[in-house]
């Protein structure tokens, strides 16, 4: 079935994609949110509902890239523009259930357990790819985990069989990869690359997608950019991300459009 859109976003917490310039190719609108206070790894109130308003101005709805893996919590909010029941499908080193967060704060590691309380839409949610991971209670009936092993990704139709709806949201932490694919500011899985692009893949072609993200970004600063192991490392999660967006809107980047 495919994207319901193609457009293509970058959130701008901070300078992490500016020297990434495969992404920057691509036709894109950015985003500028350095501005909002109180948004790392936990997000107050206030915070999320200017980030919340943010998006809801953009143009260039279909993929966004949020960033550091801090800011995984936005999306809940992406969550929010679901036009049906639907179903997440979350590729990520860690399940972010926590809920024993507190309620003024919502943070990297608890969105999914927010999103499943405050989201009447969200039927089922398919975490697909962690090594190891704790939650304090029992996943819900509506969660299924798929632990990272061979035989779980070499089986697309079990993963296919636990998305019962039509429409479907992905959202990808580059951590569930292993570090020969990306780095990131979190410990990560040992999916290959190839692995999580045939699964998107496979989804795009039986589902209606109606939006992707994209975090797991490692932060480096411009003054750090060039040094050569900080400019592999924007190489190889830049290279990452092309690659991810060439799969989800089935074409070469093209001259970049700035916004």
């Amino acid at each position: 079935m495919g994207l319901l859109h193609k457009g293509v976003t970058i959130l701008a917490f901070d300078e992490t994609y500016d020297e990434q310039k495969r992404v920057q190719s691509f036709p894109h609108e950015t985003i500028n949110l350095k501005h909002i206070r109180h948004t790392n790894l936990f997000c107050e109130k206030e915070a999320l509902f200017q980030i919340e308003t943010a998006l809801g101005r953009r143009k260039q709805k279909g993929i966004t890239f949020l960033g550091s893996g801090n800011y995984h919590y936005v999306t809940s909010l992406l969550l929010k523009e679901a036009p049906e029941p639907f179903t997440l499908v979350l590729f990520d080193n860690h399940p972010d259930m926590d809920d024993s967060f507190e309620q003024t704060l919502l943070s990297c590691g608890s969105w999914v357990s927010y999103a499943l309380k405050i989201n009447p839409l969200l039927k089922r949610v398919a975490i697909i790819g962690p090594t190891s991971f704790i939650t304090h209670r029992r996943p819900p009936q509506t969660v299924q985990i798929f632990p990272f092993n061979s035989r779980n990704l070499e089986n697309r139709q079990r993963i296919l069989s636990a998305i019962p709806t039509d429409t479907v949201y992905i959202s990808i932490d580059k951590d569930v990869l292993s570090p020969a694919f990306a780095e990131t500011n979190w410990d990560q899985g040992a999916m290959g690359r190839q692995e999580l692009l045939s699964c998107i893949s496979a989804i795009l072609d039986q589902k209606q997608v109606f939006g992707i993200d994209i975090c797991g970004e490692a932060a480096v600063s411009p003054a750090e950019c060039f040094l050569p192991h900080a400019f592999e490392m924007v190489q190889k999660n830049d290279a990452m991300n092309a690659a991810i967006l060439e799969v989800c809107l089935e074409r070469r980047p093209q001259p970049a459009l700035y916004v």
